[in-house]
């Protein structure tokens, strides 16, 4: 025996149009909630490469302006 779908609504165009159009908004207003979301976790990730470079350079025991130094030669 063939497994039952949902039953389908026979929708006008119209109706079709709206529900498509409720959709399309509801996907948007995720897609800009991810888009937050992705962008909190860029910073967090830019902060915590910031700390680790911080970190790394007072255990190197070596000034502000060696480190700088170094890295302009690079």
């Amino acid at each position: 025996m063939a497994g039952r779908g949902r039953r389908k609504q026979n929708l006008t165009l119209d109706e079709q149009l709206i529900r498509t159009e409720e959709e399309i908004d509801e996907l948007e207003l995720r897609m800009e909630e991810l888009q937050k979301k992705k962008e909190e976790i860029e910073e967090q990730i830019a902060g915590q490469k910031k700390e680790a470079l911080y970190q790394a350079a007072i255990h190197s025991g070596k000034s502000m302006e060696e480190i700088l130094a170094l890295l302009e030669r690079v």
